[in-house]
C-alpha cells in the first residue's frame, strides 16, 4: 500500500474537520459538539452573529432565512411551505424593480400578484397601497409612511398592513366626528435601511404633499446603513449623499475598497450612520413645517433589547424628531407562534400589525396637535411646502 504524504494527510484531516464543523447538531453532541460550536465560534464574532439575526429579520434581500442562519446558507423561501423553489434575492423576485441610485430597488408600480403566499397590489406611485392622487384632496388630512418590509406587510395580504389597518381607523373616527378624511400613504420597501428608506421618500414623497410623516424603525437600525454601505460604496454609491458623507470622511473611507476593507474601516462608526440619518430627516421635514414621528416597532420572537432602543431613540431625539412612539413592548409576553407570518419567517402576521395599529393609534390620540390638517389662508395650495 503507498504511504500517503504528510500533506495529503493534512489535506484530509482538514477536510474532516470541515465536514465535521458543517454537521447539523443533531449528528455531534456531547463534548464534541461543544468543541465544533467553539471553532465556529473563533470564526464568527458576536457582531457577525447579531448581523446575520439582524439580516434575517429585516432584510428582505436575504428572505426567508431562518433566524440565526449563516450568511453562506442559502436563503430559504419565506413560506417555505407555499414555495418548492428556493427563494431569490426581493430586487431580483416579481416585485421589485432596480434603480441605479442609493435606493437600489423599488417596488413595481401598478402590480398584482400573489407573491409568497400573499396578495401584492401596487398603485401607480409604486406603493404597496390602494390607489391615491398625487395632488392632496381639499379637507384631507394626508400622513407619509416611511419604513421597510415589517411597514410594507411582508406575509400578510393587501390591507392587513398596520398601517392601512391604522388609516381605516384614523379615517372613519375623523369622518364620523365631522372632521377631515385621513389618508396614510405607504412609502415602505421591504429591505430598504434608514437611509433608503429616506432617500426614496425624498424622491417620491414630498410631491404628495404629506401634513405628518411616520418613521418606522427597528432595533436593527442601528447598523443597517453602515451594512448596506460595506456594498454600495464599492459600486460608487453614497459617496455624496448628505446623509452619510460627513461620517465617511471622519471614518477615513475612500473610493477603490472592498466590501471586506469597508467593513473594517465602517463598523465602529456602525450607530453614527443612523445618526446621520435622522439628522437628514428631521432637517427635512423641519424645513417644510411638517411634523416626523419615529415609530418603534417589535420584531417577532425576539425580546427588545432595550438598551439598543434607547439608543435610537435618543439618536432620534436629538436629531429633532417632533414625537416619538415607542411600540417595542407590543408584543411581549405573547407566544411568537401565534404572530408570525410562518416558522420561516418571523414578520408580524395580520394578528401581529392589528396590535400594531390599535398601539399606534392609542399613541397618536395622545398627540391630538399631529392629526390637525394646516390651516390654508385664502387661494394658498393644500398641504405644507
Amino acid at each position: 500500500m503507498a504511504r500517503c504524504s504528510s500533506q495529503t494527510v493534512q489535506i484530509v484531516a482538514t477536510a474532516a474537520i470541515l465536514a465535521w464543523g458543517l454537521a447539523p447538531g443533531r449528528l455531534a453532541l456531547g463534548t464534541p459538539g461543544r468543541l465544533r460550536e467553539t471553532l465556529r465560534n473563533d470564526q464568527l464574532s458576536q457582531a457577525d452573529y447579531e448581523k446575520m439575526e439582524r439580516g434575517y429579520y429585516e432584510q428582505i434581500l436575504d428572505a426567508g432565512r431562518k433566524l440565526g442562519a449563516s450568511d453562506a446558507v442559502e436563503p430559504e423561501s419565506p413560506r417555505h411551505n407555499r414555495s418548492q423553489a428556493k427563494s431569490v434575492p426581493f430586487e431580483g423576485g416579481p416585485l421589485a424593480q432596480g434603480v441605479d441610485d442609493l435606493r437600489e430597488f423599488v417596488l413595481k408600480p401598478n402590480l398584482s400578484v400573489d407573491h409568497a403566499g400573499a396578495r401584492w397590489t401596487t398603485n401607480a406611485l409604486g406603493m404597496r397601497d390602494r390607489p391615491y392622487e398625487s395632488t392632496k384632496p381639499p379637507n384631507t388630512l394626508r400622513i407619509a409612511f416611511v419604513g421597510d418590509s415589517i411597514g410594507a406587510g411582508w406575509g400578510v395580504g393587501d390591507g392587513q398592513a398596520f398601517e392601512a389597518v391604522l388609516e381605516r381607523q384614523l379615517d372613519g373616527r375623523s369622518k364620523a366626528g365631522g372632521g377631515s378624511a385621513v389618508e396614510i400613504l405607504n412609502f415602505a420597501i421591504p429591505g430598504h435601511g434608514p437611509g433608503q428608506r429616506w432617500e426614496h421618500f425624498k424622491r417620491v414623497g414630498w410631491a404628495t404633499e404629506p401634513d405628518l410623516v411616520l418613521f418606522e424603525s427597528t432595533q436593527a437600525d442601528s447598523g443597517w446603513d453602515e451594512r448596506r454601505l460595506r456594498g454600495l460604496l464599492p459600486r460608487g454609491i453614497g459617496w455624496d449623499s448628505p446623509m452619510y458623507r460627513d461620517v465617511l470622511t471622519r471614518a477615513h473611507a475612500r473610493p477603490g475598497g472592498t466590501i471586506e476593507s469597508y467593513k473594517q474601516v465602517l463598523r465602529p462608526y456602525r450607530e453614527e450612520f443612523a445618526a446621520g440619518v435622522f439628522r437628514t430627516a428631521a432637517a427635512d421635514c423641519r424645513a417644510r413645517g411638517v411634523p416626523i414621528v419615529l415609530v418603534m416597532v417589535p420584531r417577532v420572537g425576539k425580546t427588545a433589547d432595550q438598551a439598543e432602543i434607547q439608543r435610537l431613540i435618543a439618536l432620534a431625539r436629538d436629531a429633532g424628531f417632533t414625537a416619538i412612539v415607542d411600540l417595542s413592548d407590543t408584543y411581549n409576553g405573547i407566544d411568537p407562534k401565534s404572530l408570525a407570518v410562518g416558522p420561516n419567517d418571523y414578520h408580524p402576521n395580520a394578528k401581529g400589525h392589528a396590535m400594531l395599529a390599535q398601539r399606534l393609534d392609542a399613541a397618536l390620540q395622545t398627540q391630538t396637535n399631529l392629526l390637525r390638517p394646516p390651516k390654508l389662508g385664502p387661494g394658498e395650495k393644500g398641504g405644507r411646502q
